[in-house]
């Protein structure tokens, strides 16, 4: 009857004895005379039980193997959703693996786009200069290469001539600013060069990232500073008048419409210092630095002023995290500095700040600051955000590090270390045999460039070498190429490159 259900009894013994009998190819008793032996008491009892309990058995299984693929799913779906979130972190790259291999090769025209370009709306718009050495802006697919636009743009003013008659270099930096729902493209263009006297002045094109077009352009006079913010292009300029004071200006960055302007009391030098002329605009987070002379401002990006510092000589301000700032100091070979807490309080220190490739923006009560020794930056420190107490210390050559989902990860001259970033707890140390020039990551691998043109990911987990790739072979193509430097990976676009001494550029992918 369809759909009824029969007692069926296995006879495991029996059915072991033809397999092995059919792989022994020699006589051994027949299964079916087995099958009417009579079994122990233990043996009927157990299949007993099994026939009893078989339809329960059956559904409890299913329910097993159905939550336990359930619970994969849901792992997978997480470990994707914190890989794409991580995508949005810079400095983070597209997931790989051992089939990275090539995407694209930009020439050495297209090749400074990639260098300091920036992805804006998901398309890579960087600057070159074409052959007539002119300035160009241009936007392309960075999965491809793909050029979607090339914009031709002016410097306001005739390049700065060499005593040869060619126009020097120029360096286009070009980033992403956020302008209402929209992005659109800031690139600075700077000339530079040992041929180039002064400082000469900087020009600012804006562009649609959609087609190239050019909405604004600038020039910003030499020395004078110059940042990017919420929307606004700020500018510090000397105030009128000559009394050593500086306008902080910040206009709309695609209408120029005014948004807010702040200037500074008067300037002070230290020592028989006479006054630079010069000022330099940074931007860290939600917080603007202004630095004259021997003189920083903070302000936020509304143009208030939250901080007052009067520097020392080799002294500057840099910001650590958490809204805290360093002043650090640099003499003969050492570091030394003052942390500037966010309640006022001030802590002496002998290191500065460290830099992060990728700080996702976990353990948000810790900042990270390092030493200098004759080989490089000396061990890592996690500090109280709060105290700035020293929390745990890391020793050795400190090559760089990042941080994802509270875990630093170090690399040394000698090693790879995973540190919990509030304890200090080390989780797990693998040595590497060669100088890491770098440390990348796509959320799942820590990616090292190992010697010649070799790619290799260890695990987030417990640094073991999952994979490694020798690309030098399909890097070089037909050519045989000789590298400028094996993997870099840019700030603000998340690809892995290979430079050549060509000019020409490997993306990977």
């Amino acid at each position: 009857m369809p759909g009824r259900m029969h007692e069926v009894e296995l006879v495991e013994v029996a059915d072991e004895l033809e397999r092995a009998r059919s792989r022994a190819g020699r006589d051994l008793p027949d299964p079916r005379e087995l099958a009417d032996v009579e079994p122990s008491d233990d043996v009927a009892a157990a299949r007993t039980w099994v026939r009893r309990h078989a339809p329960w058995l059956v559904a409890s299984i299913a329910v097993v193997v159905g939550s336990l693929a359930v619970t994969q799913l849901v792992l997978d779906h997480r470990e994707d959703a914190r890989v794409a979130a991580l995508a949005a972190i810079p400095g983070v790259v597209p997931p790989v693996d051992a089939s990275i291999g090539v995407l694209w090769r930009a020439d050495p025209e297209l090749a400074p786009a990639l260098r300091s370009g920036a992805v804006v709306d998901g398309l890579l718009v960087g600057g070159a200069q074409d052959g007539s050495r002119d300035p160009v802006i241009i936007g392309l697919d960075p999965s491809t290469g793909d050029v979607a636009w090339r914009t031709p743009v002016e410097l306001p003013t005739t390049p700065q001539a060499t005593p040869t008659g060619v126009s020097p270099e120029l360096w286009i930096s070009c980033s992403a600013v956020q302008h209402g729902e929209s992005q659109v493209a800031a690139c600075i263009a700077q000339q530079f060069g040992a041929d180039v006297a002064g400082i000469p002045p900087s020009s600012v094109w804006v562009l649609d990232p959609a087609d190239g077009e050019l909405l604004a352009d600038r020039e910003v006079e030499g020395g004078w500073g110059l940042a990017f913010v919420d929307g606004a292009l700020v500018v510090a300029q000397p105030a009128t008048g000559g009394t050593g004071r500086w306008d902080v200006v910040a206009t709309d960055v695609v209408s120029g419409a005014d948004r807010w302007t702040w200037t500074t009391p008067r300037t002070a030098t230290v020592g028989d210092q006479e006054p630079s002329g010069t000022a330099s605009l940074q931007t860290f987070d939600d917080a603007l630095v202004l630095t004259v002379d021997t003189h920083s401002w903070v302000l936020t990006t509304a143009g208030e002023p939250v901080l007052d510092v009067q520097l020392g000589e080799n002294t500057w301000l840099e910001m650590a995290r958490a809204g805290v700032f360093i002043e650090s100091t640099w003499t003969s070979s050492a570091y030394s500095g003052t942390l500037l807490l966010a309640d006022g309080s001030r802590v002496p220190i002998d290191e500065t700040a460290g830099w992060l490739a990728v700080d996702d923006g976990s353990a948000p009560d810790v900042i990270f600051t390092v030493g200098q020794a004759p080989g490089g930056a000396d061990g890592l420190t996690g500090r109280s955000a709060a105290t700035g107490e020293r929390l745990w210390h890391v020793p050795g050559t400190i090559v760089t590090s990042l941080l994802l989902d509270g875990t630093v990860y170090v690399a040394s001259s000698t090693d790879l270390v995973a540190v919990e970033a509030t304890t200090g707890d080390i989780l797990w140390t693998t040595e590497i045999d060669h100088m890491p020039q770098q440390l990348s990551t796509d959320g799942r691998y820590l990616l090292l460039p190992g010697p010649g043109v070799t790619l290799e990911a260890y695990t987030l987990t417990d640094g073991e070498l999952a994979w490694t790739a020798d690309l030098a072979q399909e890097v070089a193509g037909d050519g045989a190429t000789v590298y400028v430097q094996g993997f870099q990976a840019g700030w603000r676009d998340p690809r892995l490159y290979v430079w050549t001494d060509t000019g020409a550029v490997a993306v990977l992918g």
